[in-house]
């Protein structure tokens, strides 16, 4: 292959099957070096994390020969996260297995808890790939792909400042690099919600961490599909301009709920009654989630909310094409639509 890069780092290849035409997998490489060999194949090559899940991994089934020793760093950073990824799925085994126990038991106290730890721990997917990024810095704190390993977590919220700090030990040189002014910007817009709210723009909801008053899960992705426009209302019973806002929103929904909009609300309570007693007392006739956490909840820490009220206006496929919309500014987009 020959051809010209416009700066050195990581470049993935994409390789593809000449039978199908489908792509058969992929793999980073780090450039310039004198010389790479990459072995592909569609059978796993290697197996040290793969045996109760089926992660897609970088290296799963490709191995990487290099003359760059940057290679092999970034190389240690992926088993490091695939150790990561594959230890989430057997913690989350675990734990439907201590539900499945609870239950047998008949202890109503215990089937909650376990029940909550399960449900809970599928939501924490994100913080287990940014402990693989901690511990590949605290390893490599003056290495190039340590900004590269940052980069490939910084969205996770609560780990923001923990990489602003290893940034700042860096070397100038590093913090002036192509990947030291990326991960700089990429960090400065996830460190306060009010400094740049519309970050989340783009972002996809797949699924929300809360349950409903009535103790269920809520398909969030089937909610954004029925509808064209679906606003997600943060708020809580014991915030008083929340209480005056959602009415306001509400009124929307009426309005407009059979021409395509949706409307959901995520409290911030920690008391189910009085989270319940609030949506009755206003006549929110719509869908609600709770996780009960009050401002420690993972959606709270997952958006970044530092004050409600706040929302987040989703497509119908879930993604983010508004953050915090005031009532006069919604009022207008529904009725142009």
């Amino acid at each position: 292959m020959r051809g010209k890069i416009s700066q050195p780092g990581l470049y993935t290849f994409l390789y593809y099957s000449k039978i199908d035409k489908t792509m058969s997998g992929f793999v980073d490489v780090y450039l310039p070096t004198d010389s790479i060999h990459i072995k592909a194949t569609k059978k796993q090559i290697r197996t040290k994390f793969y045996e109760k899940s089926d992660v897609g991994s970088h290296l799963k089934n490709t191995v990487v020969f290099s003359t760059s020793p940057l290679q092999k760093e970034w190389e240690q950073y992926l088993l490091t996260r695939d150790s990561v990824w594959n230890q989430f799925f057997l913690d989350q085994a675990r734990a439907r297995d201590k539900f499945l126990q609870a239950m047998g038991t008949g202890n109503k106290v215990l089937i909650e808890q376990t029940a909550d730890s399960a449900r809970e721990l599928r939501y924490r997917f994100s913080s287990y790939l940014a402990s693989a990024t901690d511990m590949f810095v605290k390893q490599h704190p003056t290495s190039e792909l340590s900004l590269s390993a940052m980069l490939d977590n910084r969205e996770y919220q609560p780990a923001v400042e923990r990489f602003r700090q290893y940034y700042n030990a860096m070397p100038a040189p590093l913090q002036a690099s192509f990947y030291g002014q990326i991960l700089d910007k990429a960090l400065a817009k996830n460190e306060t919600r009010n400094q740049n709210n519309q970050r989340f723009v783009g972002y996809r909801i797949r699924q929300l961490a809360g349950t409903t008053p009535a103790g269920k899960e809520l398909n969030v992705e089937q909610l954004f599909k029925r509808n064209k426009l679906t606003l997600i209302e943060f708020w809580a019973s014991w915030c008083g301009s929340c209480r005056l806002e959602m009415p306001k929103y509400y009124s929307l929904y009426k309005q407009y709920n059979s021409k395509g909009f949706g409307m959901l609300g995520i409290s911030l309570d920690d008391n189910r009654n009085k989270w319940t007693q609030a949506i009755a007392e206003d006549s929110l006739r719509m869908p609600h989630l709770s996780e009960l956490q009050g401002g420690y909840g993972d959606d709270i820490r997952r958006f970044a909310i530092k004050g409600i009220p706040a929302n987040l206006l989703v497509d119908s496929t879930g993604s983010v094409v508004a953050v915090d919309v005031p009532y006069p500014k919604l009022y207008k987009q529904l009725q142009a639509l």
